[in-house]
């Protein structure tokens, strides 16, 4: 499938936090050093924020005036207004390698602040900060699964409960759900292959994806039970797929692969039905597209680098800019593409958060 992009726009830096709340105008976190510019969901600048250390992680409220960013190499967080006021921070004292934030997130009601701290590499505290005070509501301690390992946010959907996926260097992996019950934090470990993938949620919340083994298998499981609803294994000897994924219709998501490609999968043969290519980024040889690069391997391969899920029918990548850059250049293409030639019947998130309150209730909450 060919198809033309909607909207192009070049920038010389790297994106660290996106707003994929599709009913939030403010979307993207472009990052130099210090600098952050937040654009709008049409690619336009819209803030710029000063922060007082090197950037490694991002998080924008849904209005895009309040940005928290974690600094330092992950001992300093700090929060900015759009008017460049520092209304909150903290440093942690004595910095070793293995404490540190990982990762910081609004809540789309605009009431809570998620922020987790790694303790000694043994444990990751996850906080609930009131976004008034800034003081820690409610906390609650994980001990780390593998030791030293890194975290992320993921939201589910419907806003009431959270994945967190905890990595190890090795390739060792595990998923769990939170959900703030406003009293305490709940945690429940996932059970899904030990090397999966962050999950990538049904805009409905009902299911997600996962990719696993190595690349070589991408999972579909139903939300919150997580029973197996099918396996797609990669069908090549090279390349392998990537761990971006964005569902474009209720049974086909689109996936990218390590070469910088896109395939769309069959979700009910879960199987590849189509390759993707946008006008202007059409695959080349990797000697074309990298002709700088030293013992490159003969074949095919795209200028992606990643993508998001942007709006309904939109999904947000990054490329390469020009074909003799390095590949990990910080001047890079923003594309936006979709439309009704790629999205299909897609079910949307239901008010009554369902599937989260199957979840609620499997906790044993009224």
């Amino acid at each position: 499938m060919l198809i033309s992009p909607k909207n192009e726009r070049q920038i010389d830096f790297g994106i660290l936090a996106i707003n994929q709340t599709t009913n939030s105008e403010w979307a993207i976190g472009i990052t130099c050093g210090q600098k952050v510019t937040v654009c709008d969901r049409n690619l336009s600048p819209k803030y710029e924020y000063q922060l007082p250390d090197e950037i490694s992680c991002l998080a924008i409220n849904p209005k895009g005036d309040l940005l928290a960013a974690v600094m330092a190499n992950r001992n300093h967080l700090a929060i900015v207004t759009a008017e460049n006021q520092l209304v909150f921070e903290e440093q942690l004292p004595n910095p070793r390698y293995y404490n540190g934030f990982e990762d910081c997130w609004f809540d789309t009601d605009g009431l809570r602040f998620w922020c987790m701290k790694v303790i000694e590499g043994k444990e990751v505290e996850i906080q609930i900060r009131d976004t008034n005070s800034w003081q820690i509501q409610r906390k609650l301690l994980l001990e780390d699964p593998f030791g030293s390992s890194s975290f992320g946010f993921y939201p589910h959907p419907e806003n009431q409960i959270l994945a967190i996926w905890a990595a190890e260097g090795q390739g060792l992996q595990q998923i769990y759900w939170l959900y703030d019950d406003g009293t305490r934090i709940h945690a429940v470990d996932v059970p899904c292959p030990h090397d999966a993938a962050p999950p990538e949620f049904h805009p409905a919340g009902r299911e997600f994806v996962t990719v696993h083994d190595c690349g070589r298998k991408i999972s579909r499981f139903s939300f919150p039970d997580c029973n197996l609803l099918g396996i797609c294994e990669w069908p090549h000897a090279n390349d392998g797929f990537g761990y971006y994924m964005c569902y474009v219709s209720d049974d086909r998501i689109l996936v990218n692969t390590d070469e910088g490609l896109m395939y769309l999968i069959d979700l009910n043969k879960m199987e590849i039905s189509d390759q993707l290519m946008l006008i202007g980024h059409e695959p080349r040889s990797s000697k074309e597209l990298f002709p700088n690069l030293k013992d490159v391997e003969e074949g095919l391969c795209g200028d992606l680098h990643y993508f998001y899920p942007f709006d309904s029918d939109s999904i947000l990548s990054v490329h390469s800019q020009v074909l003799s850059q390095e590949p990990d250049s910080k001047h890079k293409t923003l594309v936006i593409f979709g439309g009704k030639e790629l999205f299909g019947s897609l079910a949307e998130v239901q008010p009554s958060a369902p599937y989260s309150k199957l979840f609620i209730q499997s906790l044993g909450i009224s």
